[in-house]
């Protein structure tokens, strides 16, 4: 029953390393009755992260039959750095009475600078009837999870790079109100002795140790000297004269509490001297030194009372009291030393490949490039286009349709990445498709830029490479582009007969009205072409309309078909194409 009588007071101080006073405003949570802590178990503090947490204990009356009258904390031994508490009832320095409230709280906060499995000592006063105090100790664990990217003693980011790095530090550790000295060594060359140093560069792949000694310092009082007196001392059983005597100087240090730190011996028979080698540890501050006259018989005499602050190590002069004076001399020492190690990667980048192609750098749309990662090694391996990353390509060939600049990334087994060079592929458009027009036995291609190639059922026509071509023989005709890097397009293929001559002045009298025309065409050409069929193509070659001429004038309707150009073949004995235009 003591222990847990005594267990809510672990919690209330557990995570402190100074007194309480530091984290005020803790809330009671009054639903709750049966005694105990609440929550019976703290949530881990992180290390170099703030930590806030609310803990109510209910309290009991009695154990063991007999009554309590009050707990009060008396000690706590072991704490890490960083976390601080307050109860709520810190003006009578945390002690409870649970014959007036059952309830109390304390809140925990601040940022836990170590990280690391703690074993503190709490020690609880139990004032109990009849029975009196009951002092006990309880050890406890406290787990503090290290911080990411660092460990108890300091964190840094980034803690892994590639090929170079730049890199920030930071000191975990702070003695505050203490002074806190620092000792980096990055492992680059470069040291420090600030908590936050400036960022380091490490410019070649390597592992870099990093060590850094935080020293909690305290100070001291080294020496004192009394360069003069004044008169307090004189006129006493031992001192009678103040021409003839002189005074046995001592001089005391106390601290905030009034408590004595240090009484000196005394000096025989001078008026001014000193102290050194000393050795005087000093706590709660401010402080203050007094110089006293030692008597033998009398009272001893006081010279004077002097406050001081100590700010940093160096020299404190006093003067006063009508005409006291002297110097004390302040150093530091180190209370708790820290040492820890960890390491910054920086690892190499793989070796860039490079891209090969096959066979040429450049082809006609409709054709591809093969493309190929050479050096890739045991590196993972990513296409990309211009800055397109080319989803699932990731093995050693490539297919290219387009144009681009083309390289590959190489990451290896450390996460770090290089670039191939990049390698640019042409994708050339084919030139414009040809259209021609048979006009009789001339055949007329309007396109140019390009050379050209008449074809007769598939087969090249030796010679026929200008815009327009004479037919020889009935067939189906076609023409070919090709552009100056032997690119080519193809013409849609024409059926032409070959016609006499009367024939074809027969066509070439037709009169094809109106045109342009927004609605219907009509074809005029006597009695002789009934019989003849008819097409009407768009400027792509695909036939809209088909049909026979069965009188001497017939009338076509474009009433559906979109504006443009359009193609009309007329053909029996011979044929002749003309040209449209819907408005």
């Amino acid at each position: 029953m003591k222990k847990i009588v005594l267990l809510f007071f672990f919690f209330a101080i557990a995570f402190s390393k100074n007194n309480y006073a530091q984290c005020p405003g803790c809330a009671i949570n009054s639903t709750l009755t049966t005694p105990g802590i609440y929550p019976d178990t703290l949530p881990n503090g992180i290390q170099a992260q703030p930590y806030s947490e609310d803990v109510t204990f209910v309290m009991f009356t009695d154990t063991s039959g007999f009554s309590v009258n009050y707990f009060k904390i008396v000690s706590v031994t072991g704490l890490p750095f960083g976390l601080n508490w307050q109860c709520n009832n810190s003006s009578t320095g945390c002690q409870y009475d649970p014959n007036v409230s059952m309830y109390g709280c304390v809140k925990i906060c601040g940022t836990p600078m170590q990280s690391g499995h703690f074993i503190v000592d709490v020690g609880v006063l139990t004032n109990l009837t009849v029975v009196g105090n009951i002092n006990s100790v309880i050890q406890i664990v406290i787990d503090i999870d290290p911080a990411a990217g660092g460990n108890s003693g300091f964190s840094f980011s980034p803690a892994q790079s590639c090929d170079s790095a730049t890199v920030a530090f930071n000191g975990l550790i702070s003695g505050a109100p203490n002074p806190t000295a620092y000792a980096w060594n990055f492992g680059n060359g470069n040291t420090s002795t600030v908590q936050n140093p400036p960022a380091q560069q490490y410019t070649t792949p390597g592992d870099y140790v990093v060590s850094l000694q935080t020293d909690i310092l305290g100070y001291k009082i080294t020496g004192v000297n009394v360069t003069g007196l004044n008169n307090n001392w004189c006129g006493d059983v031992e001192e009678a004269s103040c021409t003839f005597n002189n005074p046995d100087p001592y001089f005391q240090i106390f601290n905030s509490l009034s408590n004595n730190l240090y009484t000196a011996s005394s000096l025989s028979d001078v008026q001014s001297g000193s102290w050194s080698g000393l050795n005087i540890l000093l706590n709660n501050p401010p402080y203050s030194i007094t110089i006293m006259d030692e008597d033998n018989v009398s009272q001893d005499d006081n010279l004077g009372t002097f406050p001081f602050s100590v700010s940093g190590p160096g020299t404190i002069p006093f003067s006063g009291a009508g005409g006291t004076s002297g110097t004390i001399t302040v150093a530091t020492y180190v209370i708790q030393s820290f040492t820890n190690y960890d390491t910054v990667h920086v690892y190499a980048l793989p070796a860039a490949g490079t891209v090969s192609y096959a066979v040429n750098d450049s082809v006609c749309a409709g054709d591809s490039i093969l493309l190929t990662a050479n050096g890739v090694g045991v590196n993972a391996l990513q296409w990309y286009n211009d800055t397109t990353l080319l989803v699932n390509e990731t093995g050693l060939n490539y297919t290219a349709t387009q144009t681009g600049d083309y390289y590959f990334q190489l990451t290896n087994a450390n996460g770090c990445s290089s670039l191939s060079p990049v390698q640019h592929i042409e994708i050339v458009p084919l030139p414009t498709t040809p259209t021609f027009l048979a006009s009789g036995n001339v055949l007329n291609c309007f396109l140019t830029g390009y050379q050209l190639q008449w074809y007769l059922n598939g087969n090249p026509i030796a010679g026929a490479d200008s815009t327009s071509y004479v037919v020889t023989q009935s067939g189906n005709y076609s023409v070919v582009a090709t552009d100056v890097f032997g690119c080519t397009s193809t013409s849609i293929t024409i059926p032409v007969t070959y016609s006499a001559i009367n024939d074809i002045e027969l066509l070439n009298n037709l009169v094809i009205y109106p045109n342009p025309t927004s609605d219907v065409v009509m074809i005029n050409g006597g009695d002789k072409i009934v019989g003849y069929n008819y097409t009407l193509s768009d400027n792509l070659g695909r036939i809209v309309q088909a049909g026979v001429i069965d009188q001497m004038e017939t009338q076509l309707s474009l009433n559906e078909l979109q504006t443009g150009f359009y193609f009309l073949t007329v053909s029996g004995k011979a044929s002749h194409t003309y040209k449209i235009v819907k408005k």
